[in-house]
């Protein structure tokens, strides 16, 4: 896929979802050896959310390559959180 088309997949499925880039932002933090349920157990509390909206939105950023099984992320992923997280600083002037 190309750079484009990733930044264009990681927009969409991130920039209005909250849920999902504490998803994205959290996922280098689980255990590797974990399997099946307990990764999405664990990736929920980590990323404070819900299992089952974890598990909703696992689905997606699986397939569609965002997290990928070796506890990485995607690049891609990683500007678009990144440029949220500074465009919410912006607007709060800064401040804590």
């Amino acid at each position: 896929m190309s750079d484009a088309n990733r930044t264009a997949v990681a927009v969409t499925l991130l920039a209005g979802d909250e849920a999902a880039r504490r998803l994205v932002l959290s996922w280098p933090l689980v255990a590797k050896e974990m399997k099946d349920r307990a990764v999405i157990a664990e990736w929920a509390k980590v990323a404070g959310i819900s299992f089952s909206l974890a598990e909703r939105l696992s689905h997606a950023l699986f397939r569609h390559q965002i997290c990928l099984p070796d506890r990485s992320v995607d690049p891609e992923a990683l500007k678009v959180c990144q440029h949220v997280a500074a465009a919410t600083l912006r607007r709060a002037g800064g401040k804590t």
